[in-house]
């Protein structure tokens, strides 16, 4: 059974390569190096990724508290914590209700008011991921890896099936519906 506090979603490790035909009819997202986050819109509660409170919880509230998301909990990545591109800025990563479970792509529909994130990721902003073509994913790897120049800012790629967000009740275990490719 699972926590009343949720875990943000974990991808487990690809077999094979994003732009494989297997990824298809997946959606398919950059993967920034942050710190995630997982902010509770009802209880203006903030949890790190292994559900204790989040050290950045001020900044987590600023950016979030009017983002316009509808979705219980804000599933986030807090940049500038590991490297210093994009400092200040909270990219969204997705936005689900554990009472109201919705696939991917209406989840989608909440975030499409917020901007995508440019691989050249500007400070102190909300953004969103950027949902990438799997026909141009070398190309979009070759874009996001030049902003890599001096620090580890993009890692790879994050495929999701259509499925309900599927958040953990335990942070070592993973979500099936997610994928991730790490290039670095």
């Amino acid at each position: 059974m699972k926590s009343s506090i949720p875990n943000p979603a974990r991808p487990v490790g690809a077999a094979v390569p994003p732009w494989d035909d297997d990824y298809k009819n997946h959606s398919i997202e950059g993967k920034l190096n942050g710190w995630r986050g997982l902010f509770d819109q009802l209880t203006g509660l903030c949890y790190n990724r292994h559900g204790g409170i989040a050290s950045n919880t001020p900044l987590m509230i600023e950016r979030l508290s009017n983002s316009g998301i509808k979705s219980r909990f804000i599933d986030v990545e807090i940049m500038g914590m590991r490297e210093k591109k994009g400092i200040g800025t909270i990219v969204v990563i997705d936005a689900f209700d554990p009472a109201n479970p919705k696939p991917y792509s209406e989840r989608m529909k909440e975030l499409d008011h917020i901007e995508e994130a440019p691989f050249d990721l500007p400070q102190n902003r909300l953004l969103r991921m950027p949902r990438l073509n799997h026909a141009t994913l070398k190309e979009s790897w070759e874009k996001m890896n030049r902003h890599n120049i001096g620090g580890l800012l993009w890692e790879g790629f994050v495929m999701k099936a259509d499925e309900p967000y599927e958040w953990l009740s335990n942070p070592s275990y993973c979500s099936p519906s997610w994928h991730k490719w790490r290039i670095l």
